[in-house]
């Protein structure tokens, strides 16, 4: 990933205000809390593989947290990969997240992130079907 810099979502002046940055490895148990919640019968050994996994190769893989005051409120994976229908993909999902209201702002906050990082990587963006 080229930038760090936090993305916050405008389009609802009222809401609070979200964060959404790559993982950082202080967020990471306020992570697995959300993915066990997601996927109940995750172990903290898998979880642990899947972090080395994704971190093994930053430039082509990632994963965005969205957060705010309180804490950490989802996360997102993503991929490049060449397409040959579509080009040069930025594969993405599935979204774990924990909304807090009736509006998506957590899961429109990641994707927000989400659409910007593929432009800036000359992208096509595509979501993986989201098996929750």
């Amino acid at each position: 990933m080229t930038e760090s810099r936090p993305q916050q979502d405008v389009r609802w002046p009222d809401a609070p205000r979200l964060d959404v940055v790559p993982l950082t490895e202080a967020e990471a148990p306020a992570e697995f809390a959300l993915a066990r919640m997601w996927r109940p019968d995750l172990g903290a050994e898998q979880w642990r593989t899947f972090l080395h996994d994704w971190r093994a190769a930053p430039d082509s893989r990632g994963i965005l947290s969205a957060r705010n005051q309180r804490g950490v409120l989802g996360f997102v994976s993503w991929w490049r990969q060449p397409d040959l229908e579509y080009g040069e993909t930025l594969w993405a999902g599935p979204f774990v997240v924990r909304e807090m209201g009736v509006r998506p702002l957590v899961r429109q906050s990641l994707a927000v992130e989400l659409t910007a990082l593929a432009h800036r990587l000359g992208a096509k963006l595509r979501y993986a079907e989201d098996a929750g």
